[in-house]
């Protein structure tokens, strides 16, 4: 009310802001968002009062380079706008000579902001200089380094720009603010026959937004210019991009209600209120429905929830063992060095350049790294992305696929002067330092466990083992091994509620199936067979190739009871459980020789009806390879535990539409998938 804009469009754009997929990245995304967000707030309250609002706007101004460096593009273009903004009008002819105007500008309210943008950068150079060598940070020089490495034939300006415009960063993001610009101009061209107070707050608002795009578009040119995009368009260098993307709805509202009210004139003021609410309203929804609809893909899914990327969850499983197998006084070198760096108790140098130093960024330049390595004493080496040799003993840890929504893998590799590839006395070695700390588990197997995390060794595992973990209430998920110079390994991150401590047992494929499903018969035959074994659903397919796994698979539950259900899934009457055999490791599959197992549970509600299979993508939707149903009845699950209990472990006497068993001196007829005719 006191501003007489629209602002409940700015709060309405805040939902919009849960699809910057960079605030679930780190970094320096969050702190970004918030410096950026309170720079274009202290613009549009200087533009209300700028003798109260000029010294916490200078403040804002000279805090947004420390954050980010090319921030200070933002600063300096919106204080200087404002600069010109606040020169006092004249109704005689301007000042003649441009340094006069200049002072005058100066002398203005928002002189004190634009000279502390200006201050920032000076102290930020100065300080980088004097602490680090180095005027702007190395992690720039680094992937310029990257990048000159990565261009064949030498560098191309069309073709860098090129890539980056495929990327999907900067599309949408340089319309944009080209849009906001012109805004700005045109209400600037309008404001200067007009010194209202509510075209005053508007001007200031596009100011702040054009202080965005002028971030976006620095960081654009000096990445088109020097950075690959490999190395130069990660999510969190793009906030202001992002933050411009979720204001330009209310900004595109605020212009059209100005120009609604300009244009209507005093005389039509209930048409000109009623217009602009609609539009206010128009836009509202817009925002909200947007941010709904971007709910489904933001950053929630187990990573979130189980508060660990896959890639650190990787790198945090390597450095429990590396504090177990180093020797005392080793220092370990990383190219992903922050999780290990935080949670090993050896010093760790960062090795890939980019929060080293510029003497680092030298030796690269020279070839002369491994000098460097050891003239800082680095003895070891880990990373979770590359294989990179060293002189001396190295530890190397392998980027593997997480095989389940909550379970990951990786590989481990030693190497030295001494040891070798193919086991021998790395194996002995690898075994003699990890077998103090290795809690021994069935066949062999020993378990190393910290909170939520484990990971199992076994010295030797054959092609078609599995890894069975167990824990807590009999849950059950299955993982490969991985073959390792000194063995096998296995991982898993534990979902919350696994209190107890997780068991695990090396088991052939067969033995696995024999267990489970042993003399049952599948409720569905297809090209995977699927049983029904008390809550949850058993896929096996023998024998399998990877084409097997490739197609996703389709799991709809049909609820006894519809009450059951999600009020999502309620009007749909039944539960999308879909999955993927492994796409991507978020699958619940696992292959092992040539058989194919998923194992998947159900809801704990009252089932009526199953329906599986799999389908690949097909023009206009999906086309299924094979399906088959279930149908469990209100008492099915009353009737296998009967069942179970009479004829398990039983092949039949007679195998026909019914099955007929002989136990003791009864005849058992059963006949699984009944209809009514059948009776």
């Amino acid at each position: 009310r006191a501003a007489r804009l629209p602002w409940i469009l700015l709060f309405a754009a805040l939902p919009a802001l849960y699809r910057i997929p960079a605030l679930f990245l780190g970094l320096e995304a969050a702190a970004g968002l918030f410096t950026l967000c309170a720079f274009l707030l202290a613009v549009c309250l200087f533009a209300r009062d700028p003798g109260r609002w000029r010294w916490p706007l200078a403040a804002v101004a000279f805090a947004l380079p420390w954050v980010r460096l090319e921030y200070v593009a933002v600063s300096v273009a919106a204080t200087a706008a404002l600069c010109l903004l606040e020169r006092p009008r004249r109704d005689g002819p301007e000042p003649g000579p441009p340094g006069a105007r200049v002072r005058e500008a100066l002398r203005a309210g928002a002189g004190v902001p634009f000279l502390a943008a200006g201050a920032s950068l000076v102290a930020y150079f100065t300080y980088n200089a004097a602490v680090f060598g180095g005027v702007v940070p190395v992690s720039g020089a680094t992937k310029e380094l990257f990048s000159q490495a990565h261009w064949d034939g030498g560098y191309s300006l069309i073709e860098n720009a090129r890539a980056y415009l495929q990327t999907g960063f900067f599309d949408e993001e340089l319309l944009i603010a080209l849009e906001v610009c012109v805004y700005a101009m045109v209400v600037w061209w309008f404001t200067r026959r007009s010194r209202g107070r509510d075209d005053r707050l508007l001007l200031a608002f596009l100011v702040g937004l054009s202080g965005l795009a002028a971030g976006h578009l620095a960081k654009f040119a000096q990445s088109v210019l020097t950075v690959h995009p490999i190395w130069g368009s990660a999510a969190w260098y793009f906030v202001p991009a992002y933050l411009m993307e979720a204001l330009v709805v209310p900004a595109r509202c605020c212009v059209a209600i100005w120009f609604l009210r300009r244009f209507l004139g005093p005389e039509l003021r209930r048409a000109s209120r009623v217009s602009s609410l609609g539009i206010a309203a128009a836009g509202a929804v817009f925002l909200f429905a947007a941010a709904d609809y971007a709910a489904p893909f933001r950053y929630v899914d187990w990573r979130r929830d189980a508060t660990y990327h896959y890639r650190q969850v990787n790198t945090y499983l390597g450095t429990m063992v590396t504090d177990r197998v180093l020797p005392e006084g080793a220092v370990v070198g990383s190219q992903d060095s922050g999780v290990m760096g935080y949670f090993s108790r050896f010093p760790v140098m960062n090795v890939d350049g980019l929060a080293n130093s510029w003497d680092y960024l030298r030796a690269q330049e020279e070839g002369t790294q491994y000098a460097f390595f050891s003239r800082h004493g680095i003895t070891h080496f880990a990373n979770d992305a590359e294989l990179v040799h060293l002189r001396d003993d190295h530890f190397i840890l392998f980027e593997g696929p997480p095989y389940d929504e909550r379970d990951l893998q990786f590989a481990l590799w030693l190497d030295g002067r001494i040891q070798t590839w193919d086991g021998g006395d790395l194996s002995d070695w690898f075994w003699e330092r990890m077998d103090p700390h290795l809690e021994r588990q069935t066949d062999g197997v020993g378990l190393l466990a910290d909170g939520r995390m484990a990971q199992a060794f076994v010295r030797d595992c054959a092609p078609a083992e599995l890894a069975v973990w167990t824990w807590g209430d009999g849950r059950t998920v299955l993982l490969p091994w991985t073959q390792a110079a000194f063995g096998c390994v296995s991982a898993i991150v534990l979902p919350p509620d696994a209190l107890s401590s997780p068991r695990v047992a090396a088991m052939t494929a067969g033995e696995y199936l024999a267990d489970r499903v042993g003399g049952r018969r599948p409720a569905v035959r297809s090209d995977f067979d699927v049983y029904l074994v008390g809550d949850r659903l058993v896929y096996v397919k023998e024998p399998c190739g990877p084409e097997d796994a490739d197609a996703r698979f389709f799991l709809a539950v049909e609820a006894a009871d519809p009450d059951d259900l999600s009020a999502a899934r309620r009007r749909h009457g039944f539960d999308n459980l879909d999955f993927g055999f492994n796409v991507y490791g978020s699958g619940p599959g696992v292959r092992a020789g040539g058989t194919c197992l998923v194992e998947v549970r159900l809801p704990e509600y009252g089932i009526a009806a199953i329906r599986t299979g799999q389908n690949v993508a097909a023009a206009g939707g999906f086309r299924h390879l094979w399906e088959g149903e279930i149908r469990v009845g209100p008492d099915g699950a009353a009737a296998g535990e009967r069942l179970a209990g009479r004829v398990a472990g039983r092949r039949p006497a007679i195998e026909s539409d019914f099955d007929v068993h002989l136990v003791d001196d009864t005849l058992i007829y059963v006949k699984e998938s009944c209809r009514p005719e059948d009776v």
